[in-house]
């Protein structure tokens, strides 16, 4: 088994770099070599993207990588083994002959993080798309083996000031991030800047991770607001990022939604047949203030088994029943400018929406009826212990006798 992987020496390690070299000789097959410079204005930028987080102009990282040309070395190795380290990302389980090196050649260059490393092929797909704009398997095709010259490269991450097409925006994000299109991608790549809702709906891990890799700039201020455009060939493109954990849909779902994704022979990603039907059906109407012809007309299309969409009540039984038998609840999203259909929602079980005024009502009702109960045990206290009772007592007594015959 062999596996393509990649080290980064940012050029605060370049002093040591003769020295690493030799050392990645002994466990490695080196594939190539590129001394890469990134344009000052777009450096900060770059690392962001790179690394998924916000490294502003001037950033600890930045200061302490430095901002000049840096080496990339691609090497293959011949025996990759996985266990779990403690990484800056918490415990993983990682390619240990990676990042045991990594370990080392930072220690070498005076501690902190001057070189780079992936632990993961998944990883070097990522880093190798961004930095190259080729996937491993591209650049295998292209580099079999080293011919020991290292190559100059004056270039920003790939779509660093616009997309080329929307088949190389496509071709990145394949390579770089888990996704799937949520529904209308009929008509993608050819529709892309203008279609009827007039946005891309994507489901993904991370929001922050792949608005970085999609270059996307939010249109809107608010921090709930996952509206976003990126440029491509002079155009923009809008995008709505939805993430695991966003209560778009139910966690379970959104998760379920990305294990299931197929891949579109148009070039993407998106969700299978099932959950396309199922989601666009609870979009319709539970995300919609009313189901509108438009969708039912496209669910219908969809499934023509089920012909009687004009039927709100038997639509809401329809997504019910499938909702209980995967387990899945209905939940509001954090994204504010959604619209959430209340009414609607107060109509399914229990089982699938956990209705906050509804539950409220039963509590507020539990309260009382124990308040009640404990104030009808103070009133029978008092009685038992009052003079009328007891003096009483004992013709109760006697009156119970007679009525059993004794």
């Amino acid at each position: 088994m062999q596996e393509i992987h990649l080290f980064i020496l940012w050029e605060n390690a370049l002093f040591k770099k003769q020295e690493i070299l030799e050392d990645i000789k002994k466990s490695f097959d080196i594939l190539a070599m590129y001394n890469i410079t990134w344009s000052k204005e777009k450096f900060s930028e770059n690392l962001s993207r790179f690394y998924g987080t916000n490294l502003p102009k001037g950033s600890g990282k930045e200061e302490h990588c430095g901002t000049g040309t840096f080496l990339l070395i691609v090497v293959r190795c011949n025996n990759p083994k996985y266990e779990k380290r403690d990484t800056s990302k918490g415990v993983q389980v990682v390619n240990i002959n990676m990042f045991d090196k990594k370990t080392y050649y930072r220690e070498l260059t005076g501690g902190g993080h001057k070189v780079h490393a992936t632990n993961s092929e998944t990883e070097t797909n990522h880093d190798l798309t961004l930095l190259l704009g080729k996937s491993v398997e591209d650049f295998l095709k292209e580099n079999p083996s080293f011919n020991g010259i290292e190559k100059n490269i004056n270039q920003d991450l790939i779509g660093s000031n616009k997309w080329n097409s929307v088949e190389e925006l496509f071709y990145v994000l394949n390579n770089t991030a888990d996704y799937a299109i949520l529904r209308n991608y009929e008509n993608l790549p050819e529709e892309i800047y203008v279609n009827d809702h007039n946005d891309i709906d994507l489901i993904c891990i991370s929001y922050e991770n792949i608005a970085y890799i999609l270059n996307a700039k939010k249109v809107f201020n608010e921090e709930y607001r996952v509206h976003c455009k990126t440029e491509i060939n002079d155009k923009f493109a809008y995008f709505d990022l939805r993430y695991v954990g966003d209560d778009y849909y139910y966690k379970l779902l959104e998760e379920n939604l990305l294990k299931t994704k197929v891949y579109n022979k148009k070039g993407f990603y998106t969700i299978s047949d099932e959950n396309y039907f199922y989601t666009l059906l609870y979009h319709a109407v539970l995300h919609k203030p009313e189901f509108s012809k438009d969708y039912k007309d496209r669910l219908l299309k969809m499934n023509a088994d089920f012909k009687n969409f004009d039927d709100e009540e038997n639509c809401l039984k329809l997504l019910q029943d499938w909702l209980i038998k995967n387990e899945y609840l209905v939940t509001k999203p954090i994204d504010k400018s959604v619209q959430f259909n209340d009414k609607n929602a107060k109509k399914l079980s229990p089982l699938v929406y956990k209705d906050d005024e509804k539950i409220k009502n039963i509590i507020n009702e539990k309260n009382r009826l124990e308040e009640e109960n404990f104030r009808l045990k103070e009133e029978l206290n008092k009685l038992y212990n009052s003079r009328s009772w007891k003096s009483t007592e004992i013709l109760r007594k006697i009156s119970s006798k007679f009525k059993n015959g004794d």
